[in-house]
């Protein structure tokens, strides 16, 4: 029997209290040695923030030891690969690309094609966030990039070359607990009342038996889901964080107010719907095509390990259904995919972006 054909792509994963070049030189022996002699052609970096201090020089020398004039780098809270993750520890992921895959610069004639996008929260602006189909990260302030040796001020992207299937599979963990209402009384940031009701006494209502148990309200994983009028279902709605109670007026303090003709609606960041929504988005990407080459993961702060209780289900289910395929990715602050012809801020999700080398999709 012949050799399965190798994959143009390896990654590397590294972890530990070492300095940045070296966790950097342990992720590119692993990605090299995937790749089992084929050049490169584009290389990405991640780093967890506490190794934002990287030399230029180190990035030079990454370019020069992989002949390999194509390269980015990002500080992200945590990283991800296929054979592990890391968020709050210092870690470095590295993917390499080998032809016909490649990441080359966004010119203002890329129509159409998904541009991996990586930008900290306050510099996705619309004029910016809508201009080409996007996949990719918002994050804090601490994160910095750099294409090539030089540091990038805004927001950090870069073409996919070479893939010519693409698919999302989204996953966004939330259990409504009711179904939306009009806004009817709000005052600046206070929600008051949904329709007739008083909405902290709805909320109370509304919350499942297992978490009206609870000592206190878990206010970190309870949000507000706002449809806007004419809104498709297949859109997802804009997740609003709850900041505080107000037991004197039975209202919400938001992080934002609602839209005055906005629907609102409960909803819970749940481990057990998130596992099934991941479940059922990888099996459908499984179903719909060949497996990919290799993938992009965008995933929530809020969907790390702690989250489900001890392990990164995500990323075991990822494992599972893609057993051995390469997949590099952050952990963020928002989420950005294509959906219903627009751009999508996403919160609380995890998205995984499939890419196959391909000439034609099954």
């Amino acid at each position: 029997m012949g050799r399965a054909p190798l994959r143009p792509v390896g990654t590397g994963l590294a972890i530990g209290p070492q300095a940045p070049q070296e966790l950097l030189r342990r992720a590119l022996a692993q990605a090299l040695a995937k790749l089992a002699g084929q050049p490169v052609s584009a290389a990405l970096c991640l780093f967890s923030p506490s190794l934002a201090r990287i030399a230029p020089d180190a990035i030079r020398q990454v370019m020069r030891q992989l002949s390999c004039l194509r390269l980015l780098v990002a500080t992200v809270p945590g990283v991800i690969t296929e054979e592990g993750y890391a968020l709050g520890e210092n870690a470095c992921a590295v993917l390499l690309l080998a032809p016909p895959l490649g990441l080359s610069p966004v010119t203002a004639q890329v129509q159409g094609q998904t541009i991996l996008s990586m930008a900290r929260l306050e510099q996705c602006r619309d004029a910016w966030l809508q201009r080409v189909p996007r996949m990719g990260f918002l994050s804090g302030r601490g994160t910095r990039f750099w294409q090539n040796a030089q540091p990038v001020p805004g927001p950090c992207e870069a073409l996919v070359e070479g893939a010519t299937c693409l698919q999302v599979a989204y996953s966004p963990g939330m259990r409504p607990l009711n179904a939306p209402l009009a806004v009817s009384l709000q005052e600046g940031n206070l929600l008051l009342r949904l329709e007739r009701y008083s909405a902290l006494p709805l909320l109370a209502q509304s919350l499942p038996f297992s978490i009206r148990e609870e000592a206190r309200l878990p206010l970190e994983r309870l949000l507000v889901g706002e449809l806007r009028p004419g809104q498709s279902s297949a859109v997802p709605p804009q997740w609003i964080n709850i900041r505080a109670t107000d037991l004197n007026r039975s209202g919400l303090w938001l992080e934002r107010c609602l839209a005055a003709d906005a629907r609102a609606f409960f909803a819970l960041r749940d481990p057990q719907v998130a596992q099934r929504d991941t479940r059922m988005a990888l099996g459908a990407a499984r179903a719909g095509q060949p497996a990919p080459d290799f993938a992009w993961v965008s995933s929530s702060v809020g969907r790390d390990a702690a989250f489900f209780s001890g392990s990164d289900r995500d990323h075991a289910l990822w494992q599972e259904f893609f057993p051995g395929v390469p997949c590099i990715g952050a952990y963020d602050l928002a989420e950005i995919a294509p959906m219903q012809d627009e751009n999508r801020v996403l919160r609380y999700s995890k998205a995984f972006y499939l890419f196959s080398a391909q000439t034609e999709c099954a």
